[in-house]
């Protein structure tokens, strides 16, 4: 039930550089694919649709936790509880439930954390898991192209 995607996750400068890249069906019948890439730097996020040639940037309405580095504020600001932990592909992960309101919507998530990095995350709403993402693969210490984290060159910005 629901909408597959696939996405690869990169991460360079220990953290400090994220991109994904997603693939999806979408059309239904027609099961034409659409390519996004995502560049995150901090709060500010750029969104490209790589069949399009388009790009939007954005500034994140809450800035993402920063789990390496969990101050009190951050863990009132989200209600953040560390509830266990819990093996996935391998690694061990502290496993954490929050919150995030935004727009007077509450959602609730239960991530698993590795090395600052969530390698599964359950989010819901109104009592109904609406998002579920998890990490299959893992490879550490592998060369990330410097191209990931740039916007394609022929790329526009409304």
């Amino acid at each position: 039930m629901g909408q597959k995607v696939q996405g690869v996750q990169y991460f360079d400068d220990y953290g400090r550089k994220e991109a994904s890249e997603l693939t999806m069906k979408v059309g239904g019948v027609a099961n034409v694919e659409k390519h996004i890439r995502t560049i995150a730097d901090g709060d500010k996020i750029i969104s490209i649709d790589l069949d399009m040639k388009v790009a939007n940037k954005a500034t994140l309405p809450v800035k993402p936790v920063n789990y390496l580095n969990l101050t009190d504020e951050v863990r009132e600001l989200h209600k953040i509880k560390e509830v266990g932990t819990e093996e996935i592909l391998g690694r061990k992960c502290t496993k954490y439930t929050l919150e995030v309101v935004y727009g007077g919507q509450t959602t609730y998530s239960t991530v698993w954390i590795w090395k600052g990095i969530p390698l599964k995350n359950e989010t819901s709403s109104n009592g109904m898991v609406i998002v579920t993402e998890q990490a299959t693969e893992i490879q550490e210490n592998a060369e990330v192209p410097a191209m990931k984290f740039l916007v394609p060159e022929g790329v526009t910005f409304p």
